[in-house]
């Protein structure tokens, strides 16, 4: 029995003993076991390349929309059409194969007073190949561009086309303490100096050319056109104001009757237009809205002729019930508005025979208005002879901006303009400048808190600063 069992156990054994010991199909038990992680593996490796090529492509859109939509913050475009922008230029710089699975929308966000610009996108990359683990991997890009600040722009002309947009004729000086000068007309002769008067500012800069030689530096040109700065808020504060234009609350030729004469004027509406003569002095006072808002007329200030925003004791007035007198210690703080067709008004401080028209102003530091001590409504209709003329020789002192946008302004004259003041722009469709006096504007570092609105500035650096 032993005997059989023996001869049952090798023949039993030795055929899976011989077929242990034959290495003949190893290799292909082999590569089927390992055949199967190599593949997950090289699956994995091209979904992590696409993944990688797909996150790069979006780190380059990101980065390129920032910096379009930062150079646009540069150039003074309003809020929603840098997030246009900064957005359009992100999907133009993607590539089809990228446009065509992509469904995310970038997130961006607009910061004017950091001059800031952050847009981030987060996709989800589905897997071509390998979804053992998951079937899409997140993709997060993100880019920040900031404007590093410049200087403020103080005397800018807004015609894209005019010659001599800005000229400089004469032996007047302009003088630009702490911010530049800049022309937006692209003609050959866009910025002009002639004579012995010079210019002096931070930078000069003109879209066109110039000629002359007397700027302290020379300017630059090829410049970009600036949009207007104040036109969006100029429009916004007059919706804001909501000023019945159709209601007088004063007929401007009520004013100075025959004889040297002292008014008191209050804000409110004047309809026509409205003088100064020579002796008469007008007192600006400062309440409500403080809005003073000429429709359908000239305001001038002949020779001889005193508008102020202080009043004296020789002045002997009385304030009227609810208002107080302002000093020169504390001046009225106001806004004057031209606009009517009727047509557009002409604003004018003039001279005659060694006299001059005396100008004090003062911008509102809040509210309505703040930092535009004096302006023309941009949808005026033009009608000839419409440029707003400033003599100086007299007291001429303005704190704020004057803002002409669609209409010339002239400054001529003696003395100094503007010697006095804090904060002094001027913004208007063609700048003129002749005499034989000194024009001085400036805007400070603290123009802000001032209550100016935000001005453009020359020789800002866009950059990404992640």
């Amino acid at each position: 029995m032993l005997k059989r069992l023996g001869i049952l156990l090798r023949n039993t054994t030795a055929p899976a003993q011989l077929f242990l010991k034959d290495k003949r199909g190893n290799a292909s038990l082999i590569f089927g076991v390992t055949s199967i992680p190599l593949a997950m593996i090289a699956s994995m490796a091209v979904d992590y390349g696409n993944s990688v090529r797909i996150k790069n492509e979006l780190q380059a859109a990101v980065d390129s929309g920032v910096l379009a939509a930062a150079t646009a913050i540069a150039n003074g475009e309003d809020n929603t059409s840098k997030t246009q922008i900064a957005e359009d230029t992100f999907f133009a710089n993607l590539s089809d194969n990228t446009l065509s699975g992509f469904s995310a929308s970038p997130t961006t966000t607009v910061s004017l007073p950091n001059k800031e610009v952050t847009m981030t996108v987060r996709v989800e990359n589905t897997r071509m190949i390998s979804n053992l683990l998951s079937d899409h991997v997140d993709i997060n890009v993100a880019a920040t561009a900031i404007v590093d600040d410049g200087n403020p722009i103080c005397m800018l002309s807004l015609n894209e086309t005019a010659a001599e947009a800005l000229y400089l004729n004469g032996t007047a000086d302009v003088i630009a303490n702490g911010c530049s000068i800049h022309v937006n007309s692209s003609d050959p002769r866009a910025l002009r100096q002639v004579g012995s008067g010079s210019g002096t500012a931070e930078s000069f800069c003109v879209n066109g050319n110039y000629e002359g030689t007397n700027y302290t530096p020379m300017p630059n040109n090829n410049c970009r056109q600036e949009n207007d700065p104040l036109a969006e808020n100029w429009a916004n504060h007059w919706t804001s104001a909501a000023v019945d234009t159709t209601t007088c609350d004063y007929n401007s030729s009520d004013f100075f009757p025959a004889g040297t004469t002292t008014e008191l004027l209050q804000p409110g509406v004047y309809c026509g237009s409205f003088e100064v003569k020579n002796g008469d002095t007008a007192i600006l006072l400062e309440g409500g809205d403080s809005l003073y808002t000429f429709v359908n007329g000239d305001i001038t200030i002949q020779a001889g002729g005193t508008v102020r925003n202080f009043a004296l004791a020789a002045d002997g007035v009385t304030a009227p019930a609810g208002f107080t007198l302002p000093t020169q210690a504390d001046p009225a703080e106001t806004a004057i508005i031209m606009t009517g067709n009727a047509p557009a008004g002409v604003f004018s401080v003039r001279s005659t025979g060694g006299n001059q028209g005396d100008l004090w102003l003062k911008a509102k530091a809040t509210g309505t208005f703040a930092g535009i001590a004096l302006s023309q409504d941009p949808a005026v209709t033009l009608a000839g002879n419409d440029t707003h003329l400033i003599t100086g020789g007299g007291e001429v002192e303005i704190n704020g901006i004057v803002y002409f946008p669609v209409q010339p302004l002239k400054v001529t004259g003696g003395g100094v303009i503007g010697n006095t003041a804090d904060q002094f722009a001027i913004i208007a469709d063609t700048i003129e400048v002749e005499g034989n006096g000194t024009l001085i504007i400036k805007i400070g570092a603290d123009y802000s808190a001032a209550g100016l609105p935000e001005l453009p500035e020359s020789a800002e650096l866009v950059r990404l600063s992640q």
